[in-house]
């Protein structure tokens, strides 16, 4: 390979894993709000937005300006684990996911910034001796970015890369569609490295081929979890089989319509086959953010900042669009297509860029830091500049409300033996004989009854 073929593959490699870090840390600030709302404190999401001055005021919880969150420390861990140790897979991990899970300062779990309960419920699984089964089984895109680095390690042996990712899959979750879209992230990331961007102002081409390449890999994934995880295959409905490849196929066959009548039925298609109500794309759900993120970089897109921008003005799961679009739109437009502001002011973005380096040589980089320790000191400086706007866990000790002592009941409910709330053991005890005593009294009111 030429030279500059080389430099250019290096260069999408590193736009792609430094791309998903960017919109993972842009799309913090717009979280969990609607698109008005984004609007109103925005106007834009056209860069890193600081949350402080609307914390209360739209947005609940502070974020550190320009910091990635979970989503790119679960990937971190997946390539720390990979690149560290090459003939390594789930178990390498695993442990990692468990060591950043350890310590950190209050309100966080370990040095996680911001994880969803499913995560932090199969983290929990891992913790156990042996570990159990994850208890995750919902299609809510928690754990898409994992597959990345798997996906751009074994860029020429995409086999490999199913086989990894399917691994990682089930090490955390149950849901067949959930380790199907985890693996097709990460084969995207890898597809999108051969495009090139389209004239100015025209679509990324190949958007079919892409789409009918997806619904193929989708069927050799599921083929592979058939085979990997037979028990899971067999407590997985027929209805839930397929229904990644299912909706691909129902987005190439609705590709030329307008985007909002193409939104509209991506909303649709996920109702019905999540079973549940949908009414935006960029829900946190596996068959909106997929096709949304689809759409949006092959279709509507004109450069990295043009999709990753409207992804993320419609907020709502703006973390999983904009690490999504920003893997597979950095795949396609390199390093250099992503605007200088963004790269410069992504916080830690020396150690994210050499890991992209890493993923480029399948090399763990020389002087890159400890994953925990950079983690670590990533997530206390947050807590330090936000510690004010953290909610403070209260530490007042109340005491039940004494009853009245009924007359037949003698001195059992003398007030000095009722337990402080904080002890649960005795607290529990309480209330349990005070049930009996009420038993008792409305047995001795029977009684009364009956003699007169």
């Amino acid at each position: 390979m030429l030279k500059s073929a080389v430099d250019s593959l290096k260069d999408k490699v590193v736009g792609s894993w430094y791309g998903m870090a960017v919109g993972d840390a842009m799309g913090l600030a717009a979280k969990s709000i609607k698109p008005e709302t984004v609007r109103q404190l925005f106007g834009a999401m056209d860069g890193f937005k600081d949350v402080r001055p609307f914390i209360g005021k739209g947005i609940k919880r502070f974020t550190m300006q320009g910091l990635y969150g979970g989503l790119t420390q679960n990937a971190l861990a997946v390539a720390d684990g990979l690149l560290k140790n090459k003939k390594g897979g789930a178990r390498e991990v695993s442990q990692l996911l468990l060591k950043l899970s350890a310590g950190g300062p209050e309100h966080y779990f370990g040095v996680y910034r911001r994880p969803e309960k499913g995560f932090y419920k199969s983290i929990c699984s891992l913790m156990e001796d042996p570990p159990r089964a994850a208890e995750h089984d919902q299609a809510d895109a928690a754990f898409l970015t994992m597959g990345i680095p798997a996906g751009i390690i074994h860029r020429d042996r995409p086999e490999a890369g199913v086989r990894l990712n399917v691994d990682i899959g089930l090490l955390l979750s149950r849901n067949l569609c959930e380790i199907t879209g985890l693996a097709l992230a990460g084969y995207l990331a890898s597809r999108f490295l051969s495009l090139e961007p389209g004239n100015v102002g025209e679509p990324v081409a190949e958007a079919e081929l892409v789409l009918r390449d997806t619904e193929e890999f989708c069927r050799k994934v599921e083929t592979r979890l058939r085979e990997t995880a037979p028990g899971l295959w067999g407590e997985t409905g027929e209805s839930e089989r397929g229904l990644l490849e299912q909706t691909l196929k129902g987005l190439r066959e609705r590709w030329d319509v307008g985007l909002d009548e193409l939104l509209q039925w991506v909303c649709q298609n996920a109702s019905h086959r999540h079973k549940t109500s949908v009414t935006s794309p960029a829900q946190g759900y596996v068959l909106t953010l997929l096709p949304l993120c689809l759409v949006l970089v092959l279709r509507e897109g004109r450069g990295f900042d043009s999709s990753l921008t409207a992804g993320l003005n419609m907020g709502k799961a703006a973390d999983k669009v904009g690490s999504l679009i920003g893997s597979w739109a950095g795949a396609i437009y390199g390093w250099q297509g992503i605007p200088e502001s963004w790269r410069s002011g992504l916080v830690n973005g020396k150690e994210i860029r050499l890991r992209g380096e890493g993923l480029f040589s399948s090399r763990f980089p020389k002087g890159a830091k400890d994953i925990y320790e950079m983690e670590l000191g990533l997530t206390s400086k947050e807590f330090e500049i936000g510690k004010k706007y953290f909610q403070k866990s209260s530490t007042r000790l109340t005491r039940p409300t004494p009853r009245p002592m009924l007359s037949w009941e003698d001195d059992v409910a003398d007030e000095s033996v009722i337990p402080e709330k904080s002890d649960t053991a005795s607290w529990r005890k309480f209330h349990k004989d005070k049930s009996r005593m009420k038993k008792d009294r409305r047995k001795h009111l029977k009684l009364n009854d009956a003699d007169d």
